[in-house]
């Protein structure tokens, strides 16, 4: 049987709060969302595998539940893990695997801009702007092409072909953990989608900077499983949002 790697995209997080790592509400909605219009696609066989953030597994929390809504609770409950490494998506607790996590976008921008490791600073500065987003973007933009760019790797924590290779190697482990599992689903941020996607795709690194910018909040890209390795089959489909305005978000 060939295996589905399901990426999901965490919901909308909580810009502009002090604690950026968490789902706002407009992000539990669009969690929920995902998760019933991918319904018809889960089975009680199914493995289940989270980032170590919280907006990973809230995000989880969310689209599980939705996604075995009609489900009854005590066959649920006795749901067992993955020989292979992965628990039972029946059970609702995903394993976590901080394979998924996010670069450390905290680094990134204090590197590019010394005064933005205080990150009230940066608060503060960001609510004097005529629209917050859009200069947090170009600020972020400029913060990731140094981190990617090669020049400055000595300055991370983590450069970007490590955090590469470690996407890459998050992304095999989850399809050694399918075995006999139609689905897996994996929650985590648009840096390991994104360069995951570019990895199979053979692009430069150039354009894991760009496929990161158009990944939806609570968006659904699907990897195949194949005898002959991985293969990106759809990428950032967010069709599940459209059913009314302000629902697609991208931060």
């Amino acid at each position: 049987m060939t295996a589905t790697i399901h990426l999901i995209r965490h919901g909308q997080a909580a810009f502009g709060a002090a604690d950026y790592d968490q789902l706002s509400e407009l992000g539990r909605e669009q969690s929920r969302l995902l998760g019933a219009a991918l319904a018809p696609l889960a089975g009680e066989g199914d493995v289940a595998i989270c980032g170590g953030m919280r907006r990973h597994r809230e995000t989880a929390e969310e689209c599980l539940a939705a996604m075995f809504a009609g489900d009854d609770p005590s066959a649920a409950a006795q749901a067992s893990p993955s020989p292979t490494g992965g628990r039972r998506v029946g059970a609702r607790v995903p394993t976590c695997d901080a394979r998924w996590n996010e670069f450390d976008h905290v680094q990134i921008l204090a590197r590019h801009r010394p005064e933005y490791a205080d990150h009230e600073r940066l608060r503060a500065d960001l609510k004097t702007e005529a629209d917050p987003h859009r200069a947090f973007q170009s600020l972020f933009s400029a913060a990731m092409q140094r981190w990617a760019g090669g020049e400055f790797d000595h300055d991370y924590d983590e450069a970007w072909p490590a955090f590469r290779a470690r996407c890459v190697a998050a992304v095999q482990a989850a399809a050694d953990a399918a075995g006999d599992a139609r689905n897996v689903w994996v929650f985590t941020s648009g840096g390991p989608i994104a360069a995951i996607a570019q990895h199979l795709l053979d692009a430069p690194d150039a354009q894991a900077l760009r496929l990161s910018w158009t990944l939806v909040n609570a968006s659904h890209t699907q990897v195949h499983v194949a005898r002959g390795g991985l293969r990106l089959s759809t990428f950032n489909g967010h069709a599940h949002l459209y059913a009314r305005d302000g629902l697609i978000t991208y931060r």
